[in-house]
């Protein structure tokens, strides 16, 4: 059963409340943010200057850096960032372009404006782990319940889960993203009721998949704390800061600290409200910092370890953490201890390791080129077009040009391309699939960017009209079962095709939408009857909602008087936290009763707007609905998110049916549509 994905426009989610549910919104923004920020790029950056070779020159390379943020496109969306640049052991560059606060006019000191720097927070979380291991406290591979006392962690897989695994986002948990209620800046959330409130299970293979880990890396520091016996963020600063002269770093928020943090502003240009780490130490992504300090840890792990006579870890560690050897492909770069890979097509067939941070309102990365002892850091404070890839690329054009060689002719039978096929389910997002076929000579790929063509490089290794690599890898079978391209944290899924209900033939008008939709898992497999015509009700419409976000649920106790027993009360809990369902004056919401199509919409609409940040739209309705319903029903309209049950007239005018009940088949349409559209 094939049906082709609706494609969209990616625009990067607007954050536009953080007063309730932050958490929440923050986590699921950020993992549709990540993937949308690396198509949200300038076409037409370029700079003057012929390619300067090593040693970087500090004039020339300020000069460089000027000139890209001199850009109109640059200057034009820029608030405020920090550059920095070392090399053989000096700070070449460390700059601040832009304000700390617009509104002030407060520039950006590079010295000492804090930023906070998100997810680059692991690396020093890993490098506090490998510091461990070198004395002898922890062993990477090792079951982790040695190093986590009475925190029992469900392994339903029968193979142990190690910290190397933790580091290399290969825990195999069912949920790496975890929620929180909101907090204000007052309040406290330790780092051990943290990782026992939220505690995932394992549920696949560790080792097997990779999926970026935000839990997995606050665990490691709950390790960190219990292995050395202080708190993380003491460990922190006395290891790592106090030996490589970081004064101004920082693991927790205090007001003296919020005073001197850059203002974050969301994609419209918005001032956002400053908010909490969560949990107070947040080892996997709260580390607050400036450009100077930043350096000295790049210089230090461009050393071997050793800043300034100051040792931080043996050589052997740091060659371990710079080692991206846990991929898909064995020429694809992949992930290491605190490392990754960022926009690898630019690194011109050059070693280079890095780490990217993004928080609502602020957004990081460094590179490190071993070989050539460079470094490079940029951080943001607002949500607007993303800096990053544009720097990075015309960095590396004009440093370190093209040096490799062309790939050899690589040819693929006809029979080998046909076994790329099928439906492919991103791991950590459910919501964003690749649908590939064979061609002649390649693969296309439809996803939520386009249409984008596959040609083959080496066995299981293909490369895109951009010279972007995918690649995919197979089971002990032999059968493919993973693939990778251009969402950057996660690998995808190979599903199966979906069974064929009796009631729902082939040629039914609603066939395409129910099969794809069975196909990912919304829809259950081990019923010979879908019911097309069954009313869908009010909670079971939110389950699927939330199920799609690939979230953890809220563990919160149910709110609605009458969703203490229903089996989806942690759904509707979830999905009120998040601000898309309301229940009555009364506290009661009705989970069993079936859900009316204007309803729905309304449902649709908040989570495209809270979550997503879209906008309103509008549409020519015509027929009935209430007041309240008319924003979402025109919603769903003007984005045609219906099916063949809907009226359009020859003025365009829709009668979307509102107040009638939403039929399982109806609701497999907005759902599928949903899915294309709203959440790409």
């Amino acid at each position: 059963m094939k049906m082709k994905p609706h494609s969209a426009t990616s625009q990067s989610p607007q954050h536009q409340s953080y007063k309730l549910n932050y958490k929440w919104k923050q986590t699921v923004a950020s993992i549709m943010l990540i993937a949308s920020l690396s198509f949200t790029t300038f076409t037409s950056v370029s700079a003057e200057g012929k390619p300067s070779y090593n040693p970087l020159s500090p004039q020339e390379t300020e000069s460089f850096i000027d000139g890209f943020f001199a850009l109109d496109e640059i200057k034009s969306t820029l608030k405020g960032a920090v550059v920095t640049v070392v090399q053989d052991q000096q700070i070449v560059l460390n700059k601040g372009y832009g304000y700390a606060n617009v509104k002030k006019e407060i520039p950006v000191d590079a010295n000492s404006t804090l930023f906070r720097v998100a997810s680059i927070s692991k690396t020093f979380t890993a490098t506090a782990i490998m510091q461990l291991a070198e004395h002898g406290k922890v062993k990477l591979n090792q079951d982790i319940s040695a190093y986590t006392d009475d925190l029992e962690l469900t392994n339903h897989t029968g193979t142990s889960l190690t910290l190397k695994q933790l580091m290399t986002h290969t825990s195999g948990f069912d949920f790496t993203d975890t929620a929180t209620t909101a907090r204000d800046l007052n309040s406290s959330y330790p780092l051990d009721q943290f990782i026992k409130d939220h505690k995932p299970s394992v549920v696949r293979t560790p080792g097997e998949v990779f999926r970026y880990d935000n839990y997995g890396y606050t665990l490691q520091g709950y390790i960190v704390q219990k292995q050395s016996g202080m708190p993380f963020e003491n460990y922190v600063k006395q290891h790592i800061f106090n030996p490589l002269g970081m004064s101004d770093s920082h693991f927790t928020l205090s007001k003296d600290i919020v005073g001197k943090l850059a203002v974050p502003y969301d994609s419209d240009g918005q001032e956002l409200s400053q908010y909490p780490n969560v949990p107070d130490s947040s080892p996997e992504g709260g580390l607050i910092t400036t450009g100077r300090d930043m350096a000295q840890f790049m210089l230090a792990q461009l050393n071997q370890g050793l800043y300034q006579g100051a040792r931080i870890l043996e050589s052997s560690s740091v060659q371990a953490m710079q080692t991206l050897d846990v991929s898909i492909h064995p020429d694809l770069p992949g992930t290491g201890y605190g490392f990754e890979s960022t926009y690898s097509q630019y690194n011109h067939g050059r070693n280079v390791v890095s780490k990217a941070g993004d928080l609502a309102g602020f957004h990081s990365n460094l590179w490190l080129l071993p070989d050539e002892k460079t470094g490079l850091f940029i951080v943001s404070n607002s949500d607007g077009p993303d800096l990053r890839e544009a720097l990075f690329h015309v960095f590396m054009d004009h440093y370190y040009p093209v040096n490799q060689t062309k790939d050899a002719d690589y040819t693929v039978s006809g029979a080998a391309l046909r076994s790329y096929e099928g439906l492919y389910r991103d791991v950590r997002l459910p919501a964003w699939l690749y649908d590939i076929s064979a061609t002649e000579k390649g693969l296309q790929v439809i996803d939520a960017y386009g249409t984008h063509t596959l040609t083959p490089v080496k066995d299981m290794l293909f490369r895109d009209e951009n010279g972007k690599l995918a690649g995919f890898k197979k089971n002990k079978s032999g059968e493919i079962t993973y693939f990778y391209y251009n969402k950057a944290d996660s690998w995808s899924e190979k599903l199966p095709e979906a069974k064929l209900y009796t009631d729902v033939p082939e040629d039914h008008p609603y066939a395409p939408y129910i099969y794809r939709l069975a196909q990912i898992g919304l829809y259950p497999q081990d019923q010979s009857l879908f019911e097309p015509e069954k009313p869908v009700s009010r909670g079971e419409f939110v389950a699927q909602i939330v199920g799609i976000s690939g979230m953890t649920l809220s563990n919160q106790s149910p709110k609605f008087k009458d969703t203490q027993s229903s089996p989806y009360a942690a759904y509707i809990q979830t999905a009120l936290e998040l601000g898309i369902v309301q229940g009555n004056t009364r506290g009661w919401f009705h989970p069993e009763q079936a859900i009316t199509r204007q309803e729905a919409a309304v449902i649709i609409s908040r989570t495209a707007q809270q979550l997503l940040g879209a906008h309103t739209v509008s549409a020519i309705l015509t027929g009935s609905q209430d007041g309240w319903a008319q924003e979402g029903v025109q919603f769903v309209v003007a984005l045609g998110l219906y099916g063949p049950e809907v009226t359009v007239s020859s003025s365009g005018a829709v009668d979307y049916k509102s107040k009638r009940p939403m039929l399982r088949q109806e609701s497999s349409v907005l759902m599928y549509k949903m899915l294309g559209t709203l959440l790409h």
